[in-house]
């Protein structure tokens, strides 16, 4: 059903379109694309690798194609149109990072000559209904929506509609006109089983994964994916395959060089200084992770690979210990992660970073609530001895100010 009006951008889509010029990335879908501003406005987001324009109007499609800046059309960024009703002409193997819609919102009106583009059905909320509905199984991992609508299009069943379906919603803008307000929510799927980091997003399932020896045994994986053009699978595949040899780091599973991810084992446990704030863990459990810490990162240094973060390796070690066994320090496993950044170095920095970890102010207070107190004094002349000769001794020297 095709309509010789192609709707002319008005506040409502100059206000979404300041959202996308802030918040689209990776692979766009501009549904319901009319005059194409959503989709062109991406286009220009150096975030943004292609944009796929839909419409049940194929006169607007032919509109955006049409309007299209030359200077976008020559950066070999993907672009494609589609002409569909929703997403019913959308393949469900297509997943978007960003899907805009400025949908059809206001109530049903006899007199509407031009309800194609203006009318979102009886109450004026169904067809943002049916989009939300359907949306879920079109976004990526971590995608995202922006949708627009109006106080008109009755606020309280899309909001109610949106907590039934378990999306997190952050108002992104809103703007007040003389009989109605507008609004732009900024949607994501609620996921517990995503963790997003710099560069990547890791997804946590559980996989079948098959061993000579045992047979086939469920384990629970981190599939770990480019958040960013900057990330590289192969790069920290190959760094951890060489450390799970020295048992540092999550078992690597598999490298998928095709799709830039890489598969590991999951580490479930607790954040280095969240398991020491436990009220649970005693001063020899703390001191006995530090030191398992210590012993991997000289073996790092010896291998002379740097891993960059350990002034500050919060996020970067987790340790992972038997609950029902947690008095038993033998059961206490840190384990590194997050191995993206590593570089060959012939000075590489591991411990001495730690140690700068080990003098400051949060982890010092920490550390003093639990009874152990650092000589920093010494902590600092034994890391500037480390810097010009890696020996073993000195990770006992180090121990030995921890007390």
């Amino acid at each position: 059903m095709d309509s010789d009006t192609i709707y002319d951008p008005q506040e409502d889509s100059y206000l979404l379109e300041e959202c996308v010029k802030k918040y689209s990335r990776g692979k766009v879908l501009d549904m319901g694309c009319g005059s194409g501003i959503q989709g062109i406005a991406a286009l220009n987001r150096k975030e943004v690798s292609n944009v796929v324009f839909v419409d049940i109007n194929s006169k607007a499609l032919e509109y955006s194609k049409d309007h299209i800046p030359e200077h976008i059309s020559k950066t070999g960024k993907k672009i494609s149109f589609i002409k569909s009703n929703l997403f019913s002409k959308i393949s469900k193997k297509d997943k978007f990072d960003t899907i805009i819609f400025n949908p059809p919102y206001l109530p049903e009106d006899e007199f509407d000559e031009e309800k194609l583009i203006t009318t979102g059905g009886k109450e004026g909320h169904e067809i943002i209904l049916k989009f939300l509905e359907d949306s879920k199984e079109y976004l990526s991992i971590d995608g995202q929506i922006l949708l627009l609508f109006s106080s008109l299009s009755q606020k309280g069943e899309i909001d109610a509609k949106i907590k039934e379906l378990g999306f997190d919603k952050n108002l992104a803008a809103k703007k007040g006109l003389f009989m109605e307000q507008l609004y732009v929510y900024l949607l994501k799927s609620h996921n517990e089983n995503i963790i997003k980091g710099h560069r990547g997003i890791v997804e946590v399932r559980t996989m079948q994964i098959k061993n000579k020896k045992t047979g086939n045994k469920n384990v629970k994986v981190a599939i770990k994916r480019s958040l960013t053009e900057h990330y590289d699978a192969k790069g920290e595949a190959k760094f951890l395959s060489i450390l799970n040899k020295k048992g540092i780091g999550p078992r690597l599973i598999k490298l998928d060089e095709k799709n830039n991810t890489i598969t590991m084992e999951y580490v479930d446990g607790l954040r280095i200084l969240d398991y020491f704030e436990r009220n649970e863990t005693m001063k020899k459990e703390i001191i006995e992770a530090i030191s398992k810490v210590l012993e991997q990162l000289f073996v790092m240094d010896k291998l002379g690979i740097n891993k960059l973060e350990m002034t500050n390796p919060y996020k970067h070690i987790i340790i992972h210990f038997d609950e029902e066994s947690k008095k038993s320090i033998a059961e206490i496993n840190p384990v590194m992660i997050d191995f993206e950044r590593c570089i060959y170095t012939q000075k590489p920095k591991n411990v001495t970073q730690f140690i700068q970890f080990l003098t400051r102010g949060k982890l010092d207070s920490i550390l003093r609530n639990k009874g152990i107190e650092v000589d920093t004094a010494k902590l600092l002349d034994i890391a500037k001895n480390y810097k010009n000769a890696i020996k073993k001794e000195d990770i006992a020297n180090i121990l030995r100010c921890i007390r």
